[in-house]
């Protein structure tokens, strides 16, 4: 097996186990992860405007949002496309890699303003019996996850780009 096809998988199950088994952020009890995305997604379409007001937002920017979050929640499972089909495999392995740096930045750099904030109650979560998703503090309140995801991105991107054969 060429090396380009070990990375897209090794990166495809990055990105799957920081989006769902391992948390983003937070403490015990409450955590960010794909499965709190998932649990709020019903309640960020009925108050989008509210949660725009929030974080001074134009309504079809969050709408924008919603979408990317939507297909990153995705995208772990269709970076494994990228054994198939290059270009596929590039643009999802780019939404695990930029919303791993948005979580990095949102704890480590104040860049993002409000709209960091935004990005918490998106992801933001109930853990089911204080375990699931697996919280591992990494400092700052940023968890393994993030970097799962982060990495998973990375080595989906440049096993597309490497040859597969």
């Amino acid at each position: 097996m060429a090396l380009g096809k070990i990375f897209i998988i090794l990166g495809a199950l990055l990105s799957i186990l920081g989006t769902y088994v391992f948390a983003l952020y937070g403490a015990v009890g409450v955590v960010g992860s794909g499965i709190g995305f998932i649990l709020n997604l019903t309640d960020l379409f009925e108050n989008a405007a509210l949660y725009a007001g929030f974080a001074g937002l134009e309504i079809w920017i969050f709408y924008i949002l919603l979408i990317v979050f939507i297909i990153f929640l995705a995208a772990g499972i269709l970076q494994l496309v990228g054994l198939k089909s290059r270009a596929v495999g590039i643009i999802f392995s780019l939404f695990p890699l930029g919303v791993g740096i948005m979580f990095i930045l949102l704890f480590y750099t104040e860049i993002l303003g409000l709209i960091s904030a935004l990005f918490g109650l998106f992801f933001i979560g109930e853990q089911f019996g204080d375990i699931f998703p697996i919280l591992v503090d990494i400092g700052a309140g940023n968890g393994l996850g993030a970097f799962f995801i982060l990495g998973g991105g990375a080595l989906g991107l440049i096993g597309c780009i490497l040859p597969k054969d």
